[in-house]
C-alpha cells in the first residue's frame, strides 16, 4: 500500500493504532475461515480432532497473510468514510519549493 494518494496526496496511516482496525478485520476472517473450515472437515471426514486442528489453524494462518491486504485496504475506506482522512491542504508551489 502506498504512503499517500498518488492522485489527492491524502497520507495514509499517519497515526500508529490506524493498523489496528485492519487487524480487528482480518482476524475476523481467519476467525471464518478456522469454523467453515471446521464445520467442512467434521462433516466431510473422519479425522482425529488433533489433525482437524492443525489443517484449520493452518487454513486461518493462510487466510490472514492471503487477506490482509484487502482488509488494511478495507479499513482505510472505513476511515475515510468515517472522516478520519483528511485531504491535505493545497499550497502555492514557487520555484518547485512549498510556501
Amino acid at each position: 500500500m502506498n504512503r499517500s494518494c498518488p492522485n489527492c496526496h491524502v497520507i495514509f496511516w499517519k497515526d500508529p493504532g490506524e493498523s489496528l482496525g485492519a487487524m480487528y478485520l482480518d482476524y475476523a476472517v481467519a476467525t471464518v475461515a478456522f469454523l467453515i473450515g471446521w464445520l467442512i472437515l467434521d462433516l466431510t471426514t473422519n479425522l482425529s480432532d488433533p489433525i482437524q486442528i492443525a489443517i484449520v489453524g493452518a487454513i486461518a494462518v493462510a487466510a490472514v497473510l492471503v487477506f490482509y491486504p484487502i482488509s488494511r485496504s478495507a479499513w482505510t475506506v472505513l476511515v475515510y468514510i468515517s472522516g478520519g482522512i483528511e485531504k491535505p491542504t493545497l499550497r502555492a508551489m514557487r520555484g518547485g519549493k512549498s510556501l
